[in-house]
């Protein structure tokens, strides 16, 4: 009985170990395309980030030469407001002093 149980098992045995040789060639392979997927949904977001990125910086660089414009025109803004106040208060002085003229000779 013994001898009967022992050649059934040698006999039975290759089956099993090419059972798990073929289990194991289908985990290998299935592992081995999530490792690939994995892979490519990793290059994919590098490159969608590195795209983000160079834009953000091409808006960065554009605010950047928006701030610089800006600051120009508000100093020549500013130039232009203190000469139009030089200006008035030029003008006020004028005025007063014709007022007063105009006062003096009409009395």
């Amino acid at each position: 009985m013994k001898k009967l149980i022992i050649l059934t098992l040698l006999a039975v045995s290759p089956f099993a170990f090419a059972d798990n040789a073929a289990d194991e060639l289908l985990s290998a392979q299935a592992a081995y395309r999530d490792a690939l997927k994995a892979q490519s949904t990793g290059s994919n977001r590098i490159a969608a980030l590195q795209s983000e990125l160079s834009a953000a910086q091409a808006r960065l660089k554009q605010a950047q030469a928006d701030v610089v414009g800006l600051q120009e025109k508000l100093r020549e803004e500013t130039a232009a407001q203190t000469q139009a106040d030089s200006t008035l208060q030029a003008a006020s002085k004028r005025l007063d002093a014709a007022w007063k003229a105009a006062r003096s000779t009409s009395k």
